[in-house]
């Protein structure tokens, strides 16, 4: 996949008008037809003001991440490597947050049986759909028409306040972003601070296209030591995260029937379930949504 970087003049523009916001999650059908009207473009993701587009060549990196994350998922004991994928502040936040004698793999105290009912029940039916076991081939699942790549550098955190993570997609959480104390931080402190956002810092935006019965959404990433890894809003705990993935699985395993025959667009659009629950954002109504930290959630 090449780098989006050779941007055109509009794309330009929109860095100073603001990023692109994905519209809400049509989650009302999994089996294939027309996704929302107006295809998006490579114009749906650009960098916000304080970040410098540039070609890091890092898009199979970027992409390996996004298998990481969609495969430990689908993995019973993958919590605790599903919040590795996450950048230090937020690993940090999320395993404090922990109830006393809790772990990532315990975090209802039953050893995630929910969770781990959900992945056992799709794991089976995807055996026996799809002849395989579930293992995303990046070269295969994520294409151009489904990821679209922004990379560049840090040169001033402070235009970043209140606008890194970047809106994730409509209906999202807007709070837990960088703050004017935290952007303060990234000059006075080694590899900035705890947010690592310091002058120089690779960072990335990737644009997940719409796939049926989805609308598209941006991730946030920062490469840190051991990689690229997800920024997502400070007020994700680990119980919100917990309950995000439960509610986004059991959307998807209750409409096996709908499941694409193409088993890589099974994969799209279990990677797009999963990066929504990292970012909070909503389904419909009638899938009960997925909502950030201090919101009720359904069991």
């Amino acid at each position: 996949m090449l780098n989006r970087t050779h941007l055109l003049t509009a794309m330009c523009l929109a860095v100073s008008s603001g990023l692109f916001v994905a519209g809400p999650m049509r989650a009302d059908d999994l089996s294939g037809g027309q996704v929302s009207p107006g295809r998006e473009t490579e114009a749906d993701v650009s960098l916000p003001a304080g970040i410098e587009a540039k070609n890091l060549n890092s898009d199979k990196a970027i992409e390996r991440a996004f298998k990481d994350v969609t495969n430990d998922a689908m993995n019973k004991t993958g919590m605790d490597n599903l919040v590795d994928r996450l950048v230090d502040e937020d690993r940090t936040r999320i395993k404090k947050s922990l109830d006393s004698g809790r772990s990532l793999n315990n975090v209802t105290g039953d050893k995630n049986k929910r969770l781990t009912d959900l992945i056992a029940d799709i794991e089976g039916t995807w055996k026996s759909k799809y002849n395989q076991g579930f293992d995303v081939d990046i070269n295969k699942a994520y294409t151009n028409q489904f990821f679209h790549i922004q990379t560049g550098e840090v040169v001033d955190a402070n235009l970043l306040v209140g606008k890194w993570p970047v809106q994730a997609g409509f209906g999202a959480s807007t709070g837990g972003r960088l703050t004017p104390s935290e952007a303060q931080d990234t000059k006075g402190k080694v590899y900035g601070g705890t947010v690592n956002l310091e002058k120089g810092r690779n960072v990335a935006i990737v644009h997940v296209m719409s796939t049926p019965g989805f609308s598209g959404l941006n991730a946030s990433m920062i490469h840190e030591a051991g990689g690229w890894k997800f920024d997502i809003p400070n007020e994700v705990n680990a119980q919100a995260l917990y309950d995000n993935l439960c509610k986004n699985l059991s959307y998807f395993d209750q409409r096996k029937d709908q499941w694409p025959g193409d088993v890589n667009e099974g994969y799209r659009q279990f990677t797009h379930l999963v990066v929504a629950s990292l970012y909070g954002v909503p389904l419909t109504t009638e899938a009960g949504g997925v909502r950030p930290a201090g919101s009720t959630m359904d069991h």
